[in-house]
């Protein structure tokens, strides 16, 4: 009697979960990624589909949205923009306790200061599969090279000093699943290394990672595959938790526990969705779903123009993310119900309430290491440290947050040509400490955002006419239907060097009226500027700079450029003019 109670009340409430399930489903579908007006490049070394406005000319005006579309995903989550640092190069960035890199702190502070939280810090990357800890080990780091990169790595216990460099900032520690699942050494240094790890990263913890792009592992489809990856991960995460009980037990359950993941480079080899069908999520472990995104390899046919600052190369080569998040979009999927409540429980309706309010947006969609294009940069050509990386980064992160990514983590490393900020000197590479022209693009986004532990925006993609990928533009929401900022990317490649007059265009948005925005409001103007889209210094936010050689990356403010603009509200329109190669902010007060 009772079992068929039991199969009784399972039968109805697979009726009711398939009945909500699915209006849900209709009802607030994906949305289909915003597109420019040219059709989209196959690539982003492809020709430019369209040809750019003429020097002072007026764009089409664009109409704005009266409040943002709904979305079936997670809203944007504190410290957004966020970085990840290759492994073995943490120390670099972070220094340690006798000697903690303050100028990496300052430029996080500085995002702070605007978001409201300091970005977050995921430590990850190839190197952290191939680190081995070492308790005797009397520096941070120790590798042996091949062509330039670390091969074997051992880390001591002064590498977890540098996690107290930077007060307030919190971390993702990525734990060695490659060696850990292959030899008894990586095992016990997993096993040892948790019980180090936990204790520097108490209240600074936002999740664990283990393993980096298990799909591109160089083992055979034959051992390594959705089954022998998901008992591995487990095996894995069992063994962390436990440690984690012997050495910092309030960091072994509840809240203060659980992993980002899979961590997947995308290529085929671990399907995402195969993953969890497989059971990987079973135990309620993956608290962010986590994804790895590159624009493309620095091949010889790269051009600034036409593989970064080019918006339709952004949303094509985001195209495949979306697709993948699209897929994994189903909470019984992603987020099984059988962790979450039993029939035979008396909480069982109350359980069942809550997960239907909530399963849609339990686990957020994240990339936790992403950037422009990969191996540098081709002969002779710098596309990645000149301004014109820092308009890209503006464009990518802000579509981003349009399309339901809820973070974004840009990865850097010593030496690497796409950095916000080269921590440390590499004399070997000709390269000194300095601000990267990308930071200032981290802090336009951060500044379009706002203070995210106030309100959370809402981010829409524009659509500009007659741009193509010329141009992007974004509207900020909060509360759905209060427009907030207005954010205009210029990508129109202009050269400083080439001593030519630079051209400007006019750029306007009209206000609809239940957007309550009157003629005669004040708009103020924040602008991202330097010489050109091939500035490497010189660069501002609004007037500010944050060179190392002016403050030690703390705010400058700039005499010699205009800030302070406003244009006014007329005929429910508002207009910018912008120079070529340039963004700017609008801020509605």
């Amino acid at each position: 009697m009772v079992v068929a109670i039991i199969v009784t009340i399972i039968v109805i409430l697979a009726l009711i979960l398939g009945l909500y399930f699915g209006l849900h489903n209709r009802n607030s579908s994906i949305p289909s990624s915003p597109k420019s007006s040219a059709s989209s490049s196959s690539s982003p070394s492809a020709a430019p589909s369209s040809s750019p406005s003429p020097s002072g000319s007026s764009n089409p005006p664009a109409t704005l949205l009266v409040s943002a579309p709904a979305s079936s995903f997670p809203a944007i989550l504190e410290s957004f923009v966020s970085f990840a640092v290759e492994f073995y190069f943490f120390p670099d960035f972070s220094g340690n306790l006798a000697s903690p890199n303050t100028f990496s702190d300052n430029l996080l502070d500085n995002i702070g200061n605007i978001s409201g939280t300091k970005p977050y810090i995921r430590v990850g990357g190839n190197t952290q599969d191939l680190a081995i800890y070492d308790p005797a080990l009397p520096v941070a780091t120790q590798s042996t090279y091949t062509d330039g990169h670390p091969g074997d790595i051992s880390i001591g216990p002064s590498f977890f000093e540098g996690y107290s460099s930077f007060p307030g900032s919190k971390f993702i520690h990525g734990f060695n699943l490659k060696n850990a699942t292959n030899s008894v050494t990586g095992w016990e240094s997993l096993i040892d290394e948790a019980a180090v790890a936990c204790k520097a990263l108490d209240g600074k913890l936002v999740w664990w990672e283990y393993g980096n792009e298990p799909d591109v592992y160089p083992r055979p489809s034959s051992t390594w595959n959705t089954s022998t990856y998901v008992d591995d991960w487990h095996n894995g995460t069992a063994a962390i938790q436990q440690q984690l009980s012997n050495s910092c037990p309030d960091m072994s359950s509840g809240s203060q526990y659980g992993f980002v993941g899979p961590s997947l480079l995308g290529t085929g080899g671990l399907p995402p969705v195969q993953l969890f069908r497989s059971g990987l999520n079973d135990n309620g472990e993956v608290k962010q779903y986590t994804m790895h995104h590159y624009m493309g390899g620095a091949t010889d046919s790269a051009t600034l123009q036409a593989s970064l600052m080019n918006h339709t190369a952004v949303t094509t080569k985001l195209a495949s993310i979306l697709t993948e998040m699209s897929n994994l979009n189903t909470p019984s999927l992603i987020n099984p119900t059988s962790t979450f409540f039993s029939p035979t429980n008396p909480l069982f309706l109350a359980q069942l309430i809550s997960f239907l309010d909530t399963a849609q947006y339990s686990i957020p969609f994240t990339l936790d290491e992403a950037n422009s294009l990969l191996n540098g940069a081709p002969a002779g050509l710098d596309l990645l440290s000149v301004f014109g990386s820092a308009l890209w980064t503006v464009d990518y992160m802000l579509y981003c947050a349009s399309v339901g990514l809820s973070r974004v983590h840009m990865q850097q490393g010593t030496g690497f040509l796409y950095n916000s900020w080269q921590p440390v000197a590499v004399p070997a590479k000709n390269i000194s400490i300095n601000t990267s022209p990308p930071y200032y693009g981290n802090v336009a986004v951060a500044a379009m955002l706002g203070d995210l532990t106030k309100a959370i925006p809402r981010i829409v993609n524009v659509a500009l006419q007659g741009m193509g990928d010329y141009a992007s533009a974004y509207a900020a929401y909060v509360n759905g239907s209060s427009l907030v900022r207005i954010a205009i990317v210029d990508l129109r490649e202009y050269n400083a060097t080439s001593g030519a007059p630079r051209p400007s265009s006019n750029y306007t948005f009209v206000l609809p009226a239940s957007l309550s925005i009157s003629d005669g409001s004040e708009v103020v103007i924040q602008r991202l500027m330097a010489a050109g889209s091939d500035a490497n210094t010189g660069i501002t936010w609004d007037g500010w700079s944050y060179a190392y050689e002016l403050n030690n990356g703390q705010p400058v403010k700039m005499t010699n450029v205009t800030t302070g603009e406003k244009v006014v509200v007329s005929g429910g329109q508002v207009s910018v003019n912008m120079v070529h190669s340039s963004a700017a902010i609008l801020a509605f007060t």
